[in-house]
């Protein structure tokens, strides 16, 4: 893996990191608007969908950063 490619791979890490952030922001802002009654369905509908936006972004953020973390091992180990 060259400079080019690995810088593009860290660049897609933080991108990935800023999409799951984002979403994780909109999940907090749904549940601070929670009370101790139960919610209508469709509030309800909305944060399920949420947090499974959330959590798929949270997975897509994993997945890069664990190839970014293999590709800075490679390129260390291999100039060793």
């Amino acid at each position: 893996m060259n400079q080019t490619e690995f810088s593009e791979l860290h660049a897609s890490c933080v991108t990935a990191f800023k999409t799951f952030v984002a979403e994780a922001e909109k999940t907090s802002t749904m549940l601070a608007n929670c009370t101790a009654e139960p919610l209508p369905l469709t509030q309800r509908l909305r944060m399920m969908f949420q947090e499974r936006a959330e959590n798929a972004a949270h997975l897509v953020y994993l997945g890069t950063k664990r190839l970014l973390h293999d590709a800075a091992r490679l390129v260390y180990t291999s100039s060793n």
